[in-house]
This record gives C-alpha cells, structure tokens and sequence, in this order.
C-alpha cells in the first residue's frame, strides 16, 4: 500500500463543497470525498503550523509542553520509521517554516524537495525589483516585503504560483518514482494560508472584476470594524477563495495523474489541514490569538482507501495526531507505544470504534481547549486584570449554538465543571506536565 498525504495549510473545512459550502470552487476535493471518508468531527490538536506538523510526524500532542519549534533529537518520526522499513519516502513543501529556527522537518525522509519563496521567505535580495505595494499597510512593515518581492521576480503565469509549483513537483515525482513499491508521499503547500494573492481571474469568480480598491492580501489579526470596508472585506474573502480554488484545482491535476499511472486502486490519499482562520465570524479576520473557536480548530480530514469506506462519512472525534498510526497500520507496520493518535483503520473498515470521548487542542502558554463534540470549552491561563482582553474562559453547546454566540460558561456551572474535569483528566492521560495543570486552575 502507497500512502500520500496532502496537508494544505488554513483551509476552513466551511470552506469546502464537501462540508456544506455552496459558493466556493471545489469540484477536485469534494470529487474525492464522495469516493472516499469524510469525518465530520475532525479537530486540530497542536496550533499553528509547525506545532500541528509535529504531531502530523511524531502522533503526540505538541501544545501542552512546548510551542513553535524543530523537532527534538528523541522523536520517533513517522518518516524514521517508514523509510527503516525499506520504503521510500519523500516530502515536497513550500512551507519554509520547515526551515527556519533550527527546523528539520524533512528529517529522515528519503528525500525532499523545497520550493523557495512564500510567506516571509528572504530569497530574492536582488534591489533593482522595485515592489508593488497592495495596500498602504504593507510599506510600514517588513512582513510582507521577501513575499512581495519574491513573487515579482517570479510569476509570469499561474504555473509560477505556489501551489501549482508544489503539485507540478509531486506529479513529476510520481511519474519517475511511482515503481517504488509502498512509497510514502507527503504534500505540504502553503496555500491557502495568506498572502490571499490567487490569479487575478480566480478572485474575479467571487468578487466584482471591476473592484480598484486596496487589495488585503495578508490581512492583520484583528476586528474588522475599524479596519476594513465592507467592500474591502468581501474583496478580501474573494481573494481567500480564489486561492483556494486555485489549490483545489492543483491538487485536482495531481490526482488525475494519480489515477492515469493507475495508483488509485493501491494508494491511500489522506487529505486535511492544520487550521482555519477568521473569515467574519465573531466580526474578526485572521487567526488571532484568541479563542481557538470552530473556524480554527474544527478541520477537514478527507482519507481514500481503495479498499475501506467508499462514500462514507463518519461521526468520530478525530485529531491530526491520528495520521502517525494510521499510515503506519496502513502500509503493515508496527505502532510504536508511546503516542496519542489513533489509527483510524478500524473506522474504516465499519467497526465502531469511539477513538476518544473528548479531543484537546490548544497553542503552548495560550489556550487549552477541549470538546466531547456537544460542547467545548476554551479554557486560558490566568491574566491579570485589566490585561485579559477576549482571554476569558467560554464554554458553548455546539449543537443549539453552532456559531459560538452564547457564551454560558457563567450559567451552566454543572457542565463547566464537567468539562474543566474533562480538559484536565484528558492532559493528565498524556502525562502532561503537572505545573501546567497548576497554572490552569485545574487541580481545584
């Protein structure tokens, strides 16, 4: 069995055809859900990007002891472990977070490829590209300047955005290695995390093609109101889904290639993301550090086994720590002991498992979250006044208050107590440090 495994980063699983939405692009992602497993209850553990790749590759909670970060000389990685076994694997990224601070992410995989240039990548230093501003904001700040650089010295067509260079990668790779048998492939673009700066004529699909104002292609963190027109905010939202139907239809491309080498029937294709972001709801935009409420934690995970659970969907609570265990269980090697995740296997194959009563998810020194998927509580350490600003704890019962409007952490006692017992027995489970449990107020 091959396992390819495609991380696309913050990609709101509202966002998707698949999950309910009726005016963005999808027809590649929402093609392969209809053919393979939906979970419908997928939660992100560790937040944000390299925390949740961490627990991608080692199946064990990062949030709870330590924050942004390499991985440590002690992990046991997913990638270790397949390539020991005498398979090939191989990592393809635009995400150079992998690289900074000390990152080494593409560690024992059997090799990589990294595409140069996203985000605050400082590739092109070359001072005759004189930059073209999209907003006023933007001129005050370095942390959009390598991007905006970057890309002028690099597009022409759509074949030199991102995405399309991360999937043109992976189909090439396919094409000359797929002959190695049992290959693990793991996929990891950037998009569509901001900048939001798709082909023009992809944000013409959802916005005015005659639009001239200021283009928001890296929004900050923070409440619209004050900030951005309600012109320049439906701009900004067009912008988000041009990019992600830009990557829809690259990953789209990739599968078609997938299917004419004819991998389908002897590859497992897991799909998913490490979080969304603010598109609106609760009038913010970006993912600010506040509560980690459902546009963030609650994520897609789409998996196709050729053999298990075509067109189904399932109910279970899911975390990306469970990729780990169930790659390995897919491709017949032994899970090591040790780990938090959960093959899913067994879902797959129509046994009902409950993998977990509760998920926990959270940012180190921020937030600890959990939901038994009726309710959720977001739970934070301690401020002191006035400096508590939206950090207050919040508890919503997800079912009669799917937007997260009523906080009723102040008028349902009985199930806040149940669920401060629940986050802190789920930490204790993990073995999580007990000072941690001290500075949440937990042990009282």
């Amino acid at each position: 069995m091959n396992v390819i495994l495609i991380v696309c980063d913050t990609w709101r699983r509202d966002l998707m055809g698949c999950y309910g939405n009726d005016w963005i692009r999808t027809p590649n992602i929402d093609r392969i859900a209809r053919m393979g497993a939906v979970f419908e209850n997928c939660y992100c553990g560790s937040f944000p990007t390299l925390p949740n790749r961490r627990d991608i590759i080692t199946g064990r909670y990062e949030f709870p002891w330590r924050g942004w970060g390499p991985l440590e000389e002690n992990d046991v990685t997913l990638s270790s472990l397949i390539t020991k076994s005498g398979r090939v694997s191989y990592f393809i990224t635009d995400v150079y977070h992998h690289w900074r601070r000390g990152g080494n992410y593409r560690r024992d995989f059997s090799g990589f490829e990294l595409i140069r240039g996203q985000e605050r990548d400082n590739w092109i230093t070359d001072v005759d590209i004189e930059i073209d501003y999209p907003a006023p904001e933007y001129e005050k700040t370095e942390r959009i300047k390598p991007h905006l650089r970057n890309v002028k010295f690099l597009r022409k067509d759509e074949k030199d955005w991102f995405a399309p260079q991360v999937f043109s990668r992976a189909i090439r790779w396919i094409q000359h290695d797929a002959s190695h048998k049992n290959f693990f492939l793991m996929i990891d673009s950037f998009d569509p995390h901001e900048p939001w700066d798709p082909p023009r004529y992809y944000t013409n699909l959802y916005d005015d093609p005659n639009y001239d104002g200021y283009e928001y292609v890296a929004p900050s963190y923070r409440p619209i109101e004050g900030y951005l027109s309600e012109t320049e905010f439906k701009h900004v939202q067009a912008m988000y889904a041009g990019e992600i139907t830009v990557v829809d239809g690259w990953i789209g491309f990739f599968l078609e290639q997938v299917e004419a080498i004819d991998l389908m029937d002897k590859t497992m294709i897991i799909i998913t993301t490490d979080h969304g972001t603010y598109n609106g709801d609760h009038g913010q935009v970006g993912k600010l550090q506040t509560h980690m409420y459902q546009g963030i934690s609650h994520i897609p995970m789409i998996v196709w086994h050729p053999n298990l659970a075509n067109g189904e969907r399932f109910n279970q609570l899911v975390q990306p720590i469970d990729i780990f265990p169930t790659v390995l269980e897919a491709v017949g090697l032994k899970i090591p002991e040790g780990i938090h995740g959960k093959s899913l296997i067994p879902v797959l194959e129509g046994k009902d498992e409950k993998l977990r009563d509760a998920a926990i998810f959270g940012r180190f020194n921020y937030s600890y979250n959990v939901t038994d998927g009726e309710y959720v509580l977001y739970h934070w350490l301690p401020y002191t006044p006035p400096a508590d600003g939206m950090n207050k704890t919040a508890l919503f019962h997800l079912p009669s208050d799917p937007k997260e409007e009523n906080n009723i952490a102040e008028s349902d006692n009985q199930t806040l107590l149940r669920m401060r017992r629940l986050l802190k027995r789920k930490l204790e489970d993990i073995h999580a440090p007990r000072e941690l449990l001290n500075r949440l107020d937990l042990n009282n």
